[in-house]
């Protein structure tokens, strides 16, 4: 990631109410579409991919991405709005490790701060800025979202000027849906739109898409992916260049569940530093908080370090109970959320700091 994630390339994006609420609508017919579409497949086609209607072009563990190897209309993606002849039409499955919120978490992103959280988990884009937002989330739909956005994808072979990465202007909308059966499911959705204000930049080419993902919980820690998505690559001879770019930014969503995690990870540890810089930090017994054997004395430089101690609660840990994670913080970087390495302790524990 590059640090280009700026403010508003574009003049003023001023949406009017009507403007909004006919972006409203549309996500809510794209919704429609692709859960109707979901349903099918899931539900009638129990879950088979035609191998004579798709190729696969990228896997990672059990997430497949297929392209439609036909070149007419596509049959699986809902055609709310033709954004361009000739598109490359995608489908992703399978399972991430993960509980559906956790991935909701990662992927709502409807400011700039958390754009950049967000790439610097997931690392699917390359740059991007906000410029309209119509819906935030709110403590009685804290997952729903609506949002003007630009992005950027590097292509291989950019770097040498054989070709321009591209770049686009789209609508993003998060949030919950129930399906017939009354199941919940999150959703996720980016479409291309245009306007006035949204001119084309300078060294890249303008291309579209219309990409709605699909999260259901089917076991405790395991959450379906449904993607379907179509994709103008802004001209023929660089389709093959642009199709595995967009794989890959599919497959990204394996790590949607670790980047929630780890934002509210940042959280809790940013409310408890507040109440210990307010209330102090406590004190501990000298016993460690995971197996509860006493630590009877200290060696220079054994627990005199601060990452033997978990951050959540302050106590006090051996060094093999400890889970050294990262995570990402836009306070030292105003460009790109820059890691930084810190201890939590794992297991149960984990969850009793999180419930203390």
């Amino acid at each position: 990631m590059k640090g280009r994630f700026t403010v508003n390339p574009f003049n003023e994006l001023g949406l009017t109410p009507s403007e909004g609420a006919d972006l409203e609508a549309l996500v809510e017919t794209i919704v429609a579409a692709s859960i109707a579409r979901y349903e099918t497949f899931v539900f009638k086609e129990h879950g088979r991919v035609d191998a004579d209607h798709w190729k696969v072009v990228k896997s990672r563990d059990s997430i497949h991405v297929y392209l439609e190897r036909t070149n007419g209309p596509s049959r699986m993606i809902p055609q709310v709005s033709a954004v361009a002849p000739n598109l490359s039409s995608l489908l992703c499955f399978g399972t991430a490790t993960g509980r559906m919120e956790d991935m909701m978490f990662g992927v709502i992103n409807p400011t700039l701060e958390t754009m950049r959280i967000k790439a610097s988990y997931v690392d699917d884009i390359s740059g991007a800025a906000v410029l309209s937002t119509i819906s935030e989330p709110s403590l009685e739909e804290p997952f729903k979202s609506l949002v003007v956005k630009w992005m950027e994808i590097d292509l291989p072979l950019q770097s040498i000027g054989l070709v321009h990465n591209r770049d686009y202007i789209y609508v993003e909308a998060t949030n919950f849906v129930h399906l017939s059966n009354g199941t919940q499911v999150g959703y996720h959705i980016m479409h291309s739109v245009s306007f006035p204000e949204t001119h084309d930049l300078p060294g890249r080419v303008r291309a579209n898409m219309s990409v709605c993902s699909i999260f259901r919980q089917v076991r405790p820690n395991s959450c379906e992916i449904y993607v379907t998505g179509l994709v103008d690559p802004g001209g023929d001879m660089i389709r093959k260049v642009m199709v595995p770019s967009m794989a890959t930014a599919l497959l990204s969503a394996l790590k949607y569940a670790h980047c929630g995690q780890m934002k509210k990870l940042a959280w809790m540890l940013e409310k408890r530093y507040q109440e210990a810089k307010e209330l102090g930090a406590p004190n501990r017994e000298l016993i460690c908080v995971i197996c509860a054997s006493s630590i009877t004395s200290r060696k220079l430089g054994d627990f005199g370090k601060s990452d033997d101690t978990c951050k959540l609660c302050f106590g006090l840990l051996k060094r093999s109970n400890k889970d050294s994670c990262r995570r990402s913080s836009t306070s030292t970087n105003p460009f790109l959320g820059k890691k930084r390495s810190f201890t939590v302790d794992y297991g149960f524990h984990y969850v009793d700091c999180q419930l203390s």
